[in-house]
């Protein structure tokens, strides 16, 4: 009976150990997953945090630069519309000039550059000038050529007219395109001034 009860003695002894020791294992391995986690969460936590850094970063450089480009952009924008503007009153000029005042200007630069058409056989293209105008003007300005011929021509770029020598050696051009890049060229700041002084102090 003694043996008994020892054996029993002996076995609950076992037992609570075992209990112990479990309970040990379970509690280290809780401590271990709970640092393993708090871990897992920091480094996440740290990653997060550098996203939201860099994040910050290129959203701070990104206000800097659109701030940066304000003022250029700004400036582009009224260039443009000052451009526009200066075009579409030029045009609109010389589409609103009598055929005199073609034929007067285109004229004038025909006898600038005759001395280059000299001896030679011309046609003379025509667009926006009558014949007759144009016959006059040619004659006049281009009185060194050895032969005139007068034509329309609609696919000109200009309204005015166009002296060829036949055998391809010489172009004199006397457009009113012409005469609307030359004042571009001469005086796009007064006529800018004149058109869009608001939006040139702005």
């Amino acid at each position: 009976m003694e043996e008994i009860a020892g054996a029993e003695a002996i076995q609950g002894e076992i037992l609570g150990d075992a209990r112990k020791k479990a309970a040990r294992l379970l509690e280290e391995a809780d401590e271990e997953s709970a640092s393993t986690v708090a871990a897992i969460e920091g480094r996440a936590l740290a990653v997060v945090e550098e996203v939201m850094r860099s994040s910050e970063a290129r959203a701070a450089r990104f206000r800097m630069e659109t701030m940066a480009r304000f003022p250029l952009e700004r400036t582009r924008m009224r260039t443009a519309f000052v451009e526009r503007a200066l075009r579409g009153a030029l045009e609109a000029y010389m589409r609103s000039l009598s055929e005199d005042r073609v034929a007067a200007l285109s004229e004038a630069m025909l006898a600038k550059g005759a001395s280059f058409l000299s001896g030679k056989d011309l046609v003379v293209s025509r667009k926006g000038v009558s014949e007759a105008a144009a016959r006059r003007i040619a004659s006049r300005a281009l009185s060194g050529a050895s032969a005139l011929a007068v034509e329309e021509d609609d696919s000109m770029t200009g309204i005015g007219l166009v002296a060829r020598a036949r055998d391809g050696s010489v172009v004199l051009r006397a457009t009113m395109d012409l005469v609307e890049e030359r004042l571009l060229d001469e005086r796009r700041g007064e006529l800018a001034r004149a058109l869009c002084a608001e939006a040139l102090e702005a």
